[in-house]
């Protein structure tokens, strides 16, 4: 049976076109406003389509949908709820009436009639066919007798690690489809997309006993079932396209960038169910994703393909950011991404702003780490390439996260090694003493590893306040889409009772400190979240506080 939100995004189209906007690509602030004016706030994430009835497309007024509900909010008047479960029926009524001077007088509205006996009516629905609202939520009633909501699209890196663990199973066996083996290259680019997907130690060792497996490879349809059994029915389609986008990836990657030809995609495309139309458009995601490495493409010449990419999407009915779920080609995260492309002005406009859940949330705000970014207008050809060189850092960091996990799995082989040695009791002396090198430079590759790592958390947590203003969080995430923000940032913190000193006496207070056992990813996010939202800026505590005031 299909999901209730598959339902719902697949079809919603047919009660209006123009001012209907469909998860993920419904405006920040749009978001915002009706989650506030519908009451909304708690479930923003969730809201698969918005109908905007307003003159000025603020959203605060229309119709919104979620996997349990539909929302009517009038002009100046409460919003009306119609929850799927409570729902009886749903009447187009059409009435036509004429006055005294014979002229004709249409009065046309949806009535919808909850099992309790209360009834309301949709009207005044800019761009809204109300006769089509009436049947599709009749159909709604009629082919599901359960109803949940979802989060309409979150990064891969955050999805379960059955998911990330199969859906790295497929890329491999791609690899191994051709030649029978994992080259260098090929290793290289799951590494890199590893390391992206953000796996546990746990997931790697089962991906790191996979590669090496000879050829011993799991059934790919049985990946695939997975993947759909695994992940929430609202993301598959996306995820599938995310897939097929990474197999693209590696392929194009070791074959000087062609994408003919590609056998093992051709044989299994109908357990993927990307279109001809939609693989169109993965391949030019893909080649917009190279050219980021050229030396002559600007900040401008980004901008103006991801302008171009976004409006291919948009005819093609795909979300942009569901292109980009794994993150980019180049080994930048969808965090990353998305960061990158909030600094050229695009996170919002390309359906972005709603691509991360947990810590990741942060990219919902565009961190932009470049504190002149509002004055790159392109005034010299220095200006024109910063912002890219924002996003080229991201991938250096990407590279070398890899790189330590690669470390890892050296000294993972080398123990391995070792006992395979011991165990067939091997004397050679030679062996011995190789390996014994061998383990003195993983041990040293480790020990440095860890030594840089140690040292980026601390850089990390110098940007992380040791003591939390609540009162200052609570100002700049006051906004519908940053509520889970300041969820987030507690979670970081602990109460803790502490004497201080005031007015001479002595005084017990009650204080947020930074919890300790923080990982250094974890802590790269936290102080990304705090400067994306402000923190240490008085101006945007005040704006915060005056957005308080006045909504």
């Amino acid at each position: 049976m299909q999901d209730i939100n598959v339902f719902i995004k697949d079809n919603v189209n047919q009660v209006a076109h123009k001012s209907l906007h469909i998860a993920p690509d419904i405006p920040e602030k749009k978001l915002n406003n009706a989650a506030s004016s519908m009451k909304l706030q708690e479930n923003v994430g969730s809201i698969i389509a918005l109908l905007d009835s307003t003159v000025f497309g603020s959203g605060k007024d229309g119709l919104a949908f979620t996997g349990k509900r539909m929302i009517y909010k009038p002009a100046f008047l409460s919003p009306e709820v119609a929850n799927f479960d409570e729902l009886e029926l749903a009447k187009y009524v059409r009435n036509i009436s004429v006055n005294d001077k014979g002229k004709e007088k249409v009065e046309e509205f949806t009535e919808i009639t909850l099992k309790n006996g209360s009834s309301f009516r949709v009207d005044n629905i800019s761009e809204c066919n109300l006769e089509k609202l009436a049947d599709f939520l009749n159909t709604i009633t009629a082919k599901f007798d359960s109803f949940e909501e979802e989060e309409q699209l979150i990064a891969l890196s955050e999805m379960a690690e059955e998911v990330k663990v199969a859906y790295l199973k497929v890329i491999v066996n791609m690899t191994y489809a051709d030649d029978g083996e994992v080259d260098e290259d090929e290793f290289a680019q799951i590494l890199l997309l590893m390391t992206r997907l953000e796996l546990s130690s746990e997931s790697r060792f089962t991906l790191r006993e996979y590669i090496t497996s000879l050829g011993e490879l799991d059934c790919l349809n049985t990946l695939i079932k997975t993947i759909d059994e695994s992940c929430a029915p609202s993301h598959n389609k996306s995820l599938k396209i995310s897939l097929v986008k990474d197999l693209f990836s590696v392929f194009m990657s070791v074959n000087n960038g062609n994408h003919e030809n590609f056998t093992f995609f051709n044989d299994n495309n109908h357990l993927f169910n990307v279109s001809d139309e939609e693989v169109e458009l993965i391949i030019e995601a893909l080649k917009l994703d190279f050219k980021m490495l050229n030396d002559d493409f600007t900040d401008d010449a980004l901008t103006r393909g991801m302008k171009e990419l976004g409006a291919k999407a948009g005819a093609v009915g795909v979300p942009l950011a569901a292109v980009y779920l794994s993150g980019s080609v180049v080994g930048m995260s969808a965090a990353g991404l998305t960061s990158g492309l909030a600094t050229l002005g695009l996170g919002g406009a390309l359906g972005f702003s709603s691509m991360a859940t947990g810590i990741g949330v942060a990219v919902l705000l565009g961190v932009g780490a470049y504190k002149g970014i509002k004055h790159l207008t392109g005034a010299n050809e220095l200006d024109k390439t910063k912002r890219r060189e924002l996003m080229l850092n991201e991938v250096i960091k990407q590279t070398q996260s890899t790189i330590s996990y690669l470390m890892e799995d050296i000294n993972f082989i080398t123990i391995k090694l070792n006992d395979a040695i011991v165990a067939h009791g091997a004397q050679d002396e030679k062996v011995k003493l190789l390996l014994q090198k061998v383990k003195l430079l993983t041990s040293a590759g480790n020990v440095l590893t860890q030594k840089g790592e140690a040292t980026q958390s601390k850089c990390f947590k110098l940007k992380c306040p040791s003591e939390l203003n609540h009162e200052k969080l609570q100002s700049l995430t006051r906004e519908a889409t940053k509520q889970q923000i300041y969820t987030v940032v507690m979670s970081f913190y602990e109460e803790k009772i502490v004497e201080r000193e005031k007015d001479g006496d002595t005084v017990t207070v009650r204080i947020l400190t930074l919890k300790e056992g923080n990982s250094t990813l974890e802590l790269e996010k936290l102080a990304k979240i705090f400067e994306a939202i402000g923190y240490y800026k008085a101006a945007d505590v005040i704006k915060g506080k005056l957005s308080g005031l006045f909504s």
